[in-house]
């Protein structure tokens, strides 16, 4: 079951790369949605000795939230503003998946000198989180569309939530699902600024935002 995790684990952040070099939004919101999906069944293998009702819940719930209706809400977005592909990232698409190289690297040096207080099904999880939530921080800072920042801050709440499901048995449900809720807030929150960004401006381009004054 590890060899298996293992190679989920991998799959979602080739993934992550693949969102890193995509300039096309629609492959962004694409992949991020297949990301996801994949990610939504890592609960299932970390838990495959004692899986309970409520891991289930959450699963299917990180399923459904990240993997159909935030990219939903994502292609309703980019199909009203005018904008399809990012043309000028803030920092180049190479240096992006050199810097995401170096991240996952350097988080496989780090996550080795943690100790982990319990017993952890495979070594992979803490640093593929590491590596999303970093390939997501280069996404928001390095992207002057908005709406890739918004692929790029979900791609870095997935890494999050890989972090997250290591103490899934320790955490209520509650609490679990108070974080889905927060991020579908947050997307929708992001979504609104876009769409107003558009309507005000005619352009979704956050360097813009740059010249607004009083």
């Amino acid at each position: 079951m590890s060899v298996w995790l293992d190679a989920v684990l991998i799959l979602i952040v080739l993934l992550g790369l693949l969102i890193i070099v995509s300039h096309r939004l629609g492959s962004m919101i694409q992949i991020f949605g297949l990301q996801s999906c994949i990610l939504g069944v890592v609960p299932f293998f970390l838990y495959a000795n004692g899986i309970e009702f409520f891991i289930i819940i959450v699963a299917l719930a990180a399923i459904v939230l990240r993997g159909f209706l935030m990219p939903s809400f994502l292609y309703w977005a980019i199909r009203h503003v005018d904008m399809r592909t990012e043309i000028n990232p803030t920092i180049g698409i190479g240096t992006t998946l050199l810097l995401s190289g170096l991240a996952i690297v350097g988080s496989f040096l780090l996550a080795s000198k943690l100790v982990f207080p319990m017993k952890i099904a495979s070594d992979m999880v803490i640093p593929c989180s590491f590596s999303l939530i970093i390939m997501g921080f280069l996404l928001v800072i390095g992207r002057m569309k908005a709406i890739s920042q918004v692929v790029g801050y979900l791609v870095l709440e997935n890494g999050i939530f890989l972090f997250a499901m290591l103490l899934l048995k320790k955490m209520p449900l509650l609490v679990e699902m108070g974080i889905l809720l927060d991020l579908f807030i947050a997307a929708v929150v992001l979504g609104i600024v876009v769409n107003n960004i558009s309507d005000e401006f005619n352009n979704t381009d956050t360097v813009q935002l740059t010249t607004l004054k009083d």
